[in-house]
């Protein structure tokens, strides 16, 4: 089984394995790397802020927060400089690339076990070894990094691999949250290729996926490479300056929204005023639902995290229920027994006591929270997107209705 855009224990936060990424990284710069003089420079508060709003935007997924903040402090300890760019400030002929990474959650057979420790080839960083991979193969350095989903661990590793290639992220990603699977990916629901795909294993392994005979067999291409080598780095998506610009190709800001929303909630805890409020107002979201975690059920399905959250009401809600479907990611939202909110539009559970978004499926029996909705990007509400990111996609036998239009309704 496999994690879709997993963290990988190749971004190793060693002080061994950060001296020899920053070396490489320095050597890339002299091969001939350009900075963008419109790239910004993101600050420590910065990186915490849009981690913490991306809590609010990950839905339940996109990895753990804490995590996040480790992988970002190390980051910083070894120096490394880290600089966003709107996706306007690129020039046509450039390219940028989507790195992220993959790993199985299935146990290694004991025989193939035995076969990857007795290799001596091992490769520190997957995923930069995949997007370098992909610059070879396309003979032209890329310009900037394309975060893949904003979660916290899948945003901090999309971050952490621009800072370590010396090349600044884009103000953009993929999706504009998080999400179960590669097909919820903004550039293939714009019809254009994610190939050629670059990746890499920690086993020196280097391929290039040249062209895909169907679209949808990068999932399962990409997972049975995670799967015999434990994970794998994975770059997709080297489009150009012009295309990433095309409304449509990308959910451009997203990076800015999740640091909006978590400046909200950094002010709000510092001046003693409600800090979820705060976040729903930086958004432009909805109050779900505010109660306390009544029951959970969880299960590994095909390498995915699938189960229910159920709540009970307290304060304005007192006496009600809710309850929502996970896969990986909230997807549909009862409240009462009655859907309020399914995917795309984000379904977010926030923790009253940190502010901060509860991880699936880390949850207590009691814990106290809220449940933020926020509008998805227009991209994914077109007939191409709702393709794959409906409610009916997933299996659920409900229409997709916005979620301004639902609560209007209720």
């Amino acid at each position: 089984m496999t994690s879709r855009r997993q963290f990988l224990g190749g971004l190793a936060i060693t002080a061994g394995a950060l001296a020899a990424c920053s070396e490489h990284a320095a050597g890339i710069a002299e091969e001939g790397r350009s900075s963008n003089p419109d790239a910004r420079t993101l600050s420590k508060t910065d990186l915490d802020d849009a981690l913490v709003g991306s809590s609010y935007l990950g839905t339940g997924g996109g990895g753990s927060l804490t995590e996040a903040r480790k992988l970002i402090a190390a980051d910083l300890n070894a120096g490394y400089k880290f600089t966003a760019l709107p996706v306007s400030s690129l020039a046509d002929t450039d390219r940028v690339a989507c790195p992220y990474g993959l790993a199985s959650l299935a146990s290694t057979d004991p025989a193939m076990q035995q076969r990857l420790e007795a290799i001596d080839n091992r490769v520190e960083a997957p995923v930069q070894a995949a997007f370098e991979t992909l610059e070879r193969h396309l003979g032209q350095k890329f310009a900037g990094v394309i975060l893949g989903e904003i979660g916290p661990l899948s945003l901090a590793e999309g971050l952490s691999i621009a800072a370590r290639l010396g090349v600044p992220a884009l103000d953009a990603d993929t999706v504009g949250r998080a999400v179960p699977e590669i097909n919820q990916h903004s550039v293939k629901v714009a019809g254009i290729p994610l190939t050629p795909i670059g990746t890499a294993t920690p086993f020196g392994d280097e391929m290039v996926v040249e062209t895909l005979g169907d679209p949808t067999r990068a999932e399962d291409i990409l997972r049975s490479i995670a799967v015999v080598s434990r994970e794998c780095g994975v770059a997709d998506s080297p489009i150009s300056g012009a295309q990433a610009k095309k409304a449509g190709t990308l959910v451009q800001d997203s990076l800015s929204l999740a640091m909006a929303i978590g400046k909200a909630v950094r002010e709000a805890k510092a001046s003693g005023s409600d800090p979820i409020e705060a976040a729903r107002a930086a958004g432009d979201g909805y109050m779900l639902f505010t109660g306390r975690v009544s029951n959970t059920e969880w299960r590994d399905e095909a390498g995915f995290l699938q189960g229910t959250v159920t709540l009970a009401g307290n304060g304005t809600f007192a006496g009600q229920s809710f309850e929502t479907s996970v896969k990986n990611e909230h997807l549909l939202a009862r409240r009462n027994g009655t859907v309020i909110a399914t995917c795309p539009d984000l379904i977010s559970v926030i923790d009253i006591k940190s502010a901060e978004g509860v991880g699936n499926p880390d949850y207590t029996e009691g814990q106290e929270v809220a449940v933020l909705g926020f509008r998805s990007d227009p991209l994914w509400r077109s007939e191409a997107g709702l393709k794959v990111f409906s409610p009916r996609y997933f299996g659920y036998d409900v229409d997709y209705v916005p979620i301004e239009e639902r609560l209007a309704e209720a």
